[in-house]
């Protein structure tokens, strides 16, 4: 692993903390207010604060996103020593989970890195996909082909238009 990945490494979780922050804030404010307010003892609010902060499901949910930002971002910066005229896909599955702007970028066909920046969200997507969560990346597709699994410009027309 390079400096450079390490450092976006670096860069995506802080991306992904900062964005929980709020939330962690609002959760400790709103377990302290009510445990002051109905007579608990400082450990009762601290366990109370643990129970409320985070779930399994939302820890999964920070990592998979970190790790899937992760990479995005070493693609992008392996996007940046390509020729301008690389053509990219935007692939992962495309099924009920995915989320428009996801199906959107899907339907785009093959485009270059210019042509994906000039998208509503491109930017964002080269490092960030659609979300947390999302399960889709741009990918070169002049040198490696791509499955009609993990490619269907089609089927996300359909799915983004509802047919």
């Amino acid at each position: 692993m390079t400096e450079e990945e390490i450092q976006y490494l670096i860069y995506l979780d802080l991306e992904v903390l900062n964005a929980y922050y709020p939330y962690l804030a609002a959760q400790i404010q709103q377990q302290v207010a009510l445990g002051s307010f109905t007579g608990l003892s400082v450990e009762q609010i601290v366990a109370n604060i643990t129970d409320a902060t985070l779930s399994e499901a939302q820890i999964q949910t920070l990592i998979s996103t970190s790790l899937n930002n992760y990479s995005r971002t070493v693609t992008y910066g392996i996007m940046q020593e390509e020729p301008a005229d690389t053509l990219y896909q935007y692939i992962g599955p495309i099924d009920g989970r995915t989320r428009d702007i996801c199906l959107q970028f899907g339907s785009a066909g093959k485009i270059t890195q210019a042509q994906i920046l000039k998208l509503r969200g491109g930017q964002e997507s080269l490092s960030f996909g659609g979300g947390y969560n999302c399960r889709h990346k741009w990918q070169s597709v002049s040198k490696f082909g791509v499955s009609k699994n993990i490619y269907n410009p089609k089927k996300a027309e359909e799915l983004l238009s509802g047919s």
